[in-house]
């Protein structure tokens, strides 16, 4: 395609305007009659702020970029679910049944919608509705649906009922706004009332379901850890009395302490026990060498009853007395009265054995030359040493005993109370792990709380006052603009497949062969009065083109073809010889079946005068010879190849084949390829206006669409002339 695309575009839709006008304009009157008996649809918006981006928890988190879409995601498919949309369902049957009414319409329903419903209702569900209570109604359903697999309201929903089935419901449409944290619940239907009413209820649905959907999750741990926290409390309060009842059970006040004190103690008796040894030990040698010394003075202090009386009452009370120090302290010692009163006989019991003693001194010197004196009062020293220090070693051995019997009993206690602590210690550790863990899970708790949990309406449904008039507009628009697109779509398609020759863009396309010029047609009835004028127009056009092949020397032939017979050759040749015959050219035509013939010497001859009945005249200047159609006939390739021009007149109207191309490239090769042209005949006028310009009539319409159809968008046609002057 040679010509610009942007003028054959306009040329194209110019062509097709009256399909393109009256098509698009049926289509949309047809649309805009229909679209009165559509219903009427009311649409119900609600918005809803989530706070999922801008509000801040306790913990202060920052949620990423897929986190915030996930929860978004989750509230739009949370209020899609099919969970969710069956409980609006019969929340949404009930309103209706409890508040409809026959004889007006309401906020609820209208009044043929409801008489519909009623009409699809089973007798036993409509018992079920108490028209005092919506609760007490939706608890009747729900109770209903659940005891009747595949009852009325489970078909209701799961069907194609218009306001209550699943397919309907899940047309609400929910989305978020921008990059914003609110979304946008709308729903349609053919209800005002029933519209605000889905809202509503899906609304509240989503706000239980989301709130139970982000609570759950943290209430079950929370509930989970003070669960855990109470059997870990329980067990560690036993294990605490168990170990303080074994303490009581077994003495233990302070373990530690205790066995350290026992242990000092039993230090200090092995100490004790050591220095009364001693002391025993060393009076006793004392006590035999003073008798060996003394003799039988000793042997008579030993039988005197009252010493021997007095003897055992200084043992008695030594023995007290180191009972009572061995094991009291310093302070409880010297508060002790029954101490003082012990040492108080001591002190008397060792005067009276010294007066005695007194009384039995007869001897003042013994047989070693000692005085006996002296001696008597040594051996009673040592006696009283010897008699304290068994006292003191009998006490001590009495209590090693005791001893040994609070070391046999603490040492399974230590090892008892040890254990019975360490497994204290760890519950308690575990409590304090599991005190932290319900911690941070309540803390996570109120962060939901603060932070997504919510969701606030912040726009309210309304009752809407007015359908959606414009939806209808917009269908008779976009009626007007498709059948406008589906027409020029339909008509490029066949302008693509098309293979009638039409116009010379396309004739040239199919045949390969340069068109020379063209003919109009007489089709439109308004033009009819100036077809001849078109023609005789269309004839001085190509008597033009041909002009300039007239040589001086020899006629100018011009050879006429058709593929096709009747296709215009004779039309195309009287009006050319017209307009020779008008510009003062000698012009003369020869035709097959009156001329010539065709035989043998026209097919092999090279002279047009040899092939005439009679010969052409000698002033002719323009020979124009007329053939038989090429599929009727042999082509004269010698006469074809020595002529000046070779036209083949085709009808723009006819189709092109294969068999067409054929005999055209058998004529075209018969002759130089610059000397074989097209004429097209019978083209539409517009065709025709691209090759000889603005035909007639010439009006202001008329010029207009010419200029519009060549593309001349802002030309003018001032008066050179005029201005001139």
């Amino acid at each position: 395609m040679n010509k610009d695309i942007t003028l054959y575009i306009a040329q194209f839709l110019y062509r097709i305007r009256y399909k393109i006008f009256f098509g698009s304009l049926i289509v949309t009157l047809l649309v805009a009659y229909f679209s009165k008996f559509i219903p009427h649809k009311y649409t119900v918006q609600t918005s809803i702020y989530t706070g999922i981006v801008s509000a801040t928890g306790v913990a202060d988190e920052k949620l990423g970029f897929f986190e915030i879409n996930n929860m978004f995601e989750n509230i739009i498919n949370l209020t899609k679910a099919k969970g969710t949309l069956e409980s609006v369902s019969i929340r949404l049957f009930a309103t209706n049944m409890v508040n409809g009414n026959l004889n007006e319409d309401n906020l609820y329903i209208k009044a043929d919608q409801y008489k519909e419903l009623l009409d699809i209702v089973p007798l036993d569900v409509k018992d079920m509705i108490d028209p005092t209570s919506l609760e007490k109604s939706i608890g009747n359903l729900e109770r209903y649906k659940k005891e009747i697999p595949g009852n009325f309201l489970f078909t209701l929903f799961n069907y194609n009922h218009p306001h209550y089935s699943y397919k309907a419901l899940r047309e609400v449409q929910v989305k978020r706004v921008g990059n914003s944290d609110i979304i946008d619940i709308s729903y349609t239907a053919d209800d005002p009332g029933i519209a605000l009413s889905t809202v509503k209820l899906l609304t509240e649905e989503l706000t239980n379901a989301y709130e139970g959907f982000k609570y759950k999750a943290s209430n079950d741990v929370v509930s989970y850890y003070e669960e855990q926290l109470s059997i870990v409390k329980r067990k560690l309060n036993i294990l605490e009395n168990d170990l303080t009842n074994y303490n009581v059970e077994n003495g233990v006040i302070n373990y530690l302490e205790q066995t350290k004190a026992i242990a000092i103690s039993f230090t200090e008796y092995e100490n004790k026990v050591s220095l009364a040894k001693q002391e025993y030990e060393s009076s006793s040698k004392i006590l035999n060498e003073l008798d060996r010394q003394m003799g039988i003075r000793a042997n008579l202090m030993r039988s005197n009853a009252d010493f021997v009386s007095m003897l055992d009452t200084l043992s008695t009370n030594n023995a007290k007395i180191a009972e009572i120090e061995m094991f009291s302290t310093n302070e409880a010692i010297e508060k002790n009265d029954e101490l003082k009163r012990f040492k108080n006989e001591l002190t008397g019991t060792e005067k009276r054995i010294s007066r005695i003693s007194d009384d039995m001194n007869k001897y003042k010197i013994s047989k070693e030359g000692v005085a006996i004196e002296d001696m008597v009062n040594q051996w009673l020293k040592e006696l009283v040493r010897n008699v304290k220090a068994k006292a003191e070693l009998k006490v001590l051995n009495d209590r090693k005993a005791q001893y040994a019997e609070q070391y046999r009993a603490y040492s399974p206690v230590g090892a008892e109370i040890n254990k019975r602590e360490r497994e204290i210690r760890v519950t308690e550790e575990s409590y304090l792990e599991i005190l932290h863990a319900l911690n941070l899970a309540k803390l996570k708790q109120k962060n939901i709380q603060l932070s997504t949990a919510t969701l606030n309406v912040v726009s309210q449904p309304v009752y809407p006052l007015s359908d959606d008039g414009s939806k209808r507009m917009l269908l008779i628009i976009a009626a007007f603009i498709g059948s406008v697109f589906f027409i020029v779509f339909i008509h490029l398609i066949i302008e693509l497949l098309d293979r009638t020759l039409r116009d010379p863009n396309r004739t040239m396309r199919l045949t390969s062969t340069p068109v020379l010029s063209i003919f109009t047609g007489s089709d439109e009835l308004k033009y009819r009065g100036y077809s001849k004028a078109c023609y005789r127009i269309c004839s001085d056009y190509l008597t033009n083109r041909i002009k300039t092949l007239i040589k001086d020397e020899t006629p100018l032939v011009v050879n006429f073809f058709s593929v096709d017979p009747k296709e215009g050759k004779s039309f195309v040749i009287d009006y050319l010889m017209t307009s020779f015959r008008e510009q003062n050219i000698d012009v003369e035509t020869v035709r097959y079946g009156v001329d010539f013939t065709e035989d043998l010497n026209y097919s092999t001859s090279d002279n047009l005068n040899s092939v005439l009945s009679k010969p052409i005249k000698k002033e002719t200047r323009v020979i124009f010879v007329e053939h038989n159609n090429l599929k009727g006939s042999t082509i004269p390739s010698k006469l074809v190849l020595n002529s000046d021009l070779n036209l083949v007149i085709m009808n723009a109207k006819r189709v092109w084949t294969e068999s067409d191309q054929i005999y055209l490239n058998l004529l075209k090769s018969e002759s130089l390829k610059d000397k074989t042209f097209i004429c097209l005949n019978n083209t539409s006028r517009d065709i025709a206006e691209t090759f000889v310009g603005q035909l007639p009539p010439i009006g202001r319409f008329r010029s207009l669409s010419y200029v519009f159809l060549n593309m001349g968008i802002t030309s003018t046609t001032p008066s050179i002339e005029n201005r001139l002057k």
